[in-house]
Order: structure tokens, then C-alpha cells, then sequence
């Protein structure tokens, strides 16, 4: 199967998702998401991955020749993507002239002036006027890299498109152009090539033994394994050194300090009386070769494939390690490089297929998610409460009978939590990131409550993702009329405000954030919602306009900041101002306690 044929459906799923013109489009967004976040840094530490990529696809009328844009700012780099999604070769020099043209215009080059799109105009102004800033233009302290995706680069492409930019040799501009073809992004979107390094490990003397096998597959590779204990104080100075480099095979990447870490963290603690040997299922890892040398376990090419989330949180959280504390390893050398990447895979899917049970798979068959799911799937939408569900089932069911966009009715259970945290809750920013709050232990029980009417609680739930629905919706329309509306923080905002509207008529009694929480309690989402229209939003139109309403308050105090900031510092007020204004744990509190004043007047 080709490479295309492999990834069409998928690519036509995310086209529905995020609403984009066409599959040309959630191609560029599946193949960055798919394949080149392997290899590109591309600056981005946030949980959203999907939501950045669509901000930085530029693919509509007057993107001049770009389809995606990126920026490395630490590296003072501008990454521009075309991509060509087709059974054939597209790509011509023609939109090549347009990408180098736009190129020209902001290096100062050509005398043109170019009428950017708006998500082109904001990459612009936010990201890469930061890199070309008149002092790095003149010293050429930036670089470009162009990748072009297509098909195939067949006949002289290469050579004509290398040619467009030869004036930029001449002028010493640091430049790269990267070509990937299909069947370059199928080996990147299948596997990744071990990175070199050389590095020692210390075992417990006595306690290994080796093991010689072949693999077998469509030839024969003969293989060995090593089983030994070795000594975590040893493996934490090369994960350190390494970083991210020695988990390149590594299905799944650190998670940060979440429950499951802390418990290893709290184990591994426990030094000579730990349980740490016998209850973690420690480290599975591949090399080209290794060798025992007086204690010490000399390895070439290191690759960690499972066990990753032991190994970082052990040399991330735990600064002082017990000498005592031993880690499991199994170490499997595969000479034949021409096999390594093969093998190497197959031990990783194989490993990390026993994957740990996350806290919302643990969930699934609670009463009152087994409660959601049935009563969205008789009206034919899908409620996808457990990873991997919703790729084993037919979709036909779930098909929007109103359009394609989104092509299938679905609701994931972390985004109906993270509404009701907003909503109900007066959650709407959390430095401890919102969706692992769902399913803590603080705000599960609270969220998805099984100590009351389960019947109300489901409405409730509903009530909150349906208002989310809305405010986005509203949010779209007046993208363009309020500067506030710009950021993606703002949402869960005037989600959580939206809770003003149900008391709107006596706000003596929701003075403060906790005095709306406690109130809305009495909101019962059933008589708000369609129960006969797929459980769809059933208020006032008055609600719009307090929305709206609401948006104008929040501007105003965006606009006092910023002449606030102009007046007594004496500097502008940038878009990263904003974002940082709105994720603190203390702007809604201040942002609320400010609306409600207004609203009193």
C-alpha cells in the first residue's frame, strides 16, 4: 500500500476535525504532527499539539506561497513548509517563485509590499519579527530552512527549485533546502534512526546473565540479550547528557511529575528498603553492541524503549539517588545495522503495547461514563471515554447528518470535564494544566459525580460542554472585532463568566468567584438543554448578547493594561503580554471581580 493510500482516511478525519478547506490542507497538519516533530524543534511545550500546528498553517488565499510557518527562536530560525498531497508529482517552481518572493519581502530584499493573510500576518508580528529584528537582518544573524513535500521529485524540480535561490549564497544568508518525498515521510512517520552515542552503565556484580538468539522475521538475525540489574546512580548523568536523544525509540515521552511518577519518585526514596526492583517493570533497551568490562557495561548506540517515564523521573524529580537503588534492564544487541531499525521497533511496540493504565482508562467503566456513552450513542454520538475505542469501531453511525465539518459526531470525555471545570467549577486557567485535573483526584469526583442523580449530572455536563460550543462559536464570529478574542486562553474564560448569565439579575449574590461556584450548583442543565435534538443548547438569544456583553468588559481591562503598561513603563503591550496576563492562576479571580463591578454600574 502506498504511502497515501496508507494515510488518506486519516487525513480526510482531520479535515473534519479542524475544519479545513480541503485534504491538501490536513495533510501539511498530519505529516508536521506525524512525521517531522521527530526531527524539528519546533519550540512548543504545551499539551495541545494539534491547536498549535493549526495556528501555524497558513494554507488559504494570500499565505504567498506558504502553507505552514514556524519559528525557532532560540535558534533564530524561520521553518517554511509547501506540501503537495496527490497520487503524483505537483510541485512547480511557479509557487516556488511565490515562497521566495514573500522570503525577499521580509528580509528587506525586494521593494515589493505584500498583503500577508491574517494567521500569516500574526506568525509575522509575533514570532518572526522577534528573529528579524533591522540588527539581525544586517549582521544575517537568522536562518531559513524550506521543505518541500511531494510525491516524488522526478526530472530536474530539485535543481530548478536550488537554482531560485542562488542569490541567497550571494548575499551570505544562512539558508537550507530539505526535499521529502512520500516515501522518505513513511520511514519517518514509521520509525526514526537510532542517534550515535557510547555509554557506560554500572551493574551489580554477579547478577546478569546473557542470552544468544535469532530473530526471526524475513531473515534470520541473530541477536543477544543481556538481563542485569544495574545501578540508577550510573544511568542518571547519561539521560542528563543525552536528553531526549536516548529515548529517540520510545513510544511514549516524560509526563512530568504526574501520579504514577510521584509513586516511583516516593518508592525509589526509599533507598535500601525499597520495593523498587520488584514492583517497576524497569528498562527495556537496544544498542548495536555491548560488552562487560570489570563492573561496568560499555554500550554503543544506546536506545531506551521502554521505561522512559522510569528512567525521567528518576534523574528529573529525584536530585540525591540512594546508592542502594537498582534499576531492571534488558539490553539487546543487534549487530546487523541494515536489521537494527526493524528490530529496534518491533521491541518498542511490543513493550510499551502493555502500556500503564492511565488514570482515564481507569475511569472507563465507571457507572456514570458507561451512563454518558449510552445516552450520546442513541443519538448517534460518539462519546470517546477510552483511548484507542473509537479506531476499532464503524463510523457510519456517526456520521454528521448536517455536514462534513465535523465529518463525525464525537465528544472526548476530557473535553466535556475541562468545560464543566470551567463552567461549574470557575476553573478556566490552571498553571497544572486543566485536562490532568480532570481526572485527579481533587476534581474527578466533583466533575463526573457518582454521588448524585446521574440523569442530572449528565445534563449538567452537557449544559457546560454545549456552552463551551457556543462561546467558541461567538468567539470565531468577533475573531476580528476584539483584540482580546486573539488569544486561546481567553475561551475557558469567558466560559467560566458565562455563569454570570444565569444570576444576572441579582449579582449581589455572586460577589466573588467562590459565591458563583456555590450558586451554580442550583443550574440544572435539563431544562437547558434538547434532549430530542442530540442533547443540543436551548437558552434565550439574550445569552449571546451577554456574551458579548462580557467579551467588551474583558477588552476594556485589556486596554487599561495596556495603557497602563504604556504610561508607567513606558514599553507596548505585545500578544505574549496577554498570554501571560491570562494563564496566571490569579487573572481570573481579577478579571471576574472587575466584571461584576461593571455589570452592578
Amino acid at each position: 500500500m502506498s504511502f497515501y493510500a496508507k494515510i488518506k482516511d486519516q487525513v480526510t478525519e482531520l479535515t473534519g476535525q479542524f475544519n479545513y478547506p480541503n485534504d491538501g490542507t490536513a495533510f501539511g497538519h498530519f505529516i508536521l504532527r506525524e512525521c517531522f516533530n521527530k526531527i524539528i524543534d519546533f519550540e512548543y511545550d504545551g499539551t495541545d499539539y494539534d491547536s498549535f500546528i493549526k495556528d501555524h498553517i497558513v494554507d488559504m488565499a494570500n499565505d504567498l506561497g506558504n502553507d505552514a510557518i514556524f519559528t525557532n527562536q532560540k535558534n533564530r530560525e524561520i521553518i517554511v513548509f509547501q506540501f503537495k498531497y496527490s497520487n503524483g508529482q505537483l510541485l512547480n517552481t511557479n509557487e516556488i517563485k511565490k515562497n521566495k518572493k514573500f522570503i525577499d519581502w521580509i528580509l528587506n530584499i525586494s521593494p515589493d509590499h505584500l498583503t500577508p493573510n491574517p494567521k500569516l500576518k500574526k506568525i509575522l508580528d509575533e514570532e518572526i519579527s522577534l528573529i528579524l529584528t533591522p540588527e539581525n537582518i544586517a549582521t544575517n544573524n537568522y536562518s531559513v530552512s524550506f521543505y518541500y513535500i511531494d510525491n516524488g521529485f522526478e526530472g530536474t524540480i530539485k535543481t530548478d527549485i536550488k537554482a531560485l535561490y542562488t542569490n541567497y549564497n550571494d548575499k551570505d544568508i544562512n539558508f537550507q533546502i530539505k526535499f521529502y518525498n512520500y516515501e522518505e515521510l513513511e520511514e519517518l512517520y514509521d520509525d526514526i534512526e537510532i542517534p550515535k552515542n557510547e555509554v557506560t552503565l554500572k551493574v551489580v556484580p554477579n547478577e546478569y546473565f546473557i542470552k544468544k538468539v535469532s530473530y526471526h522475521d524475513t531473515i534470520e538475525t541473530p541477536v543477544e540479550t543481556i538481563v542485569t540489574s544495574i545501578m540508577a546512580n550510573s544511568l542518571k548523568p547519561i539521560i542528563e547528557e543525552k536528553k531526549e536523544l536516548i529515548l529517540a525509540l520510545n513510544v511514549r515521552y516524560y509526563k512530568g511529575e504526574n501520579d504514577i511518577n510521584s509513586k516511583i519518585k516516593t518508592e525509589y526514596s526509599k533507598g535500601k528498603k525499597s520495593n523498587f526492583w520488584i514492583l517497576n517493570n524497569g528498562i527495556n533497551a537496544v544498542c548495536e553492541d555491548f560488552e562487560i568490562d570489570n563492573g561496568s557495561l560499555k554500550i554503543k548506540n544506546f536506545q531506551i524503549v521502554n521505561g522512559g517515564q522510569t528512567t525521567k523521573t528518576l534523574t528529573r524529580i529525584v536530585n540525591d539517588l540512594p546508592d542502594e537503588v537498582q534499576i531492571l534492564m534488558r539490553l539487546t544487541k543487534i549487530k546487523d545495522k541494515t536489521q537494527t531499525s526493524k528490530i529496534s521497533m518491533d521491541i518498542a511496540v511490543a513493550s510499551n503495547s502493555q502500556n500503564a493504565i492511565s488514570a482515564r482508562d481507569l475511569h472507563s467503566g465507571d457507572r456514570i461514563q458507561n451512563k454518558i456513552f449510552a445516552n450520546l450513542d442513541a443519538v448517534g454520538i460518539f462519546y470517546d471515554k477510552k483511548d484507542g475505542e473509537w479506531a476499532t469501531l464503524s463510523k457510519k453511525k456517526y456520521r454528521n447528518p448536517f455536514g462534513n465539518s465535523p465529518m463525525h459526531l464525537k465528544i472526548h470525555n476530557t473535553d466535556l470535564g475541562v468545560a464543566y471545570l470551567s463552567f461549574y467549577l470557575q476553573v478556566p486557567i490552571s498553571t497544572a494544566g486543566r485536562h490532568k485535573l480532570v481526572f485527579s483526584e481533587i476534581y474527578y469526583d466533583q466533575i463526573f459525580s457518582m454521588t448524585t442523580n446521574e440523569d442530572d449530572q449528565f445534563y449538567k455536563l452537557m449544559l457546560a460542554y454545549r456552552i463551551a460550543e457556543r462561546v467558541n462559536r461567538i468567539k470565531t464570529e468577533k475573531l476580528n472585532s476584539y483584540e482580546i478574542l486573539q488569544n486561546n486562553y481567553i475561551n475557558d474564560v469567558l466560559v467560566a463568566l458565562a455563569g454570570i448569565y444565569f444570576f444576572k439579575d441579582n449579582l449581589t449574590k455572586i460577589a466573588t468567584v467562590e459565591d458563583l461556584t456555590e450558586k451554580l450548583k442550583e443550574v440544572k442543565g435539563q431544562p437547558n438543554i434538547n434532549s430530542t435534538e442530540k442533547y443540543t443548547l436551548n437558552l434565550d438569544p439574550t445569552f449571546d448578547d451577554f456574551i458579548l456583553k462580557e467579551i467588551g468588559l474583558v477588552q476594556n481591562i485589556l486596554d487599561v493594561k495596556k495603557e497602563a503598561k504604556k504610561e508607567f513603563a513606558n514599553a507596548d503591550w505585545i500578544p505574549n503580554d496577554t498570554n501571560n496576563w491570562l494563564k496566571k492562576d490569579g487573572t481570573y479571580r481579577e478579571i471576574y471581580e472587575k466584571v461584576i463591578k461593571k455589570l452592578k454600574q
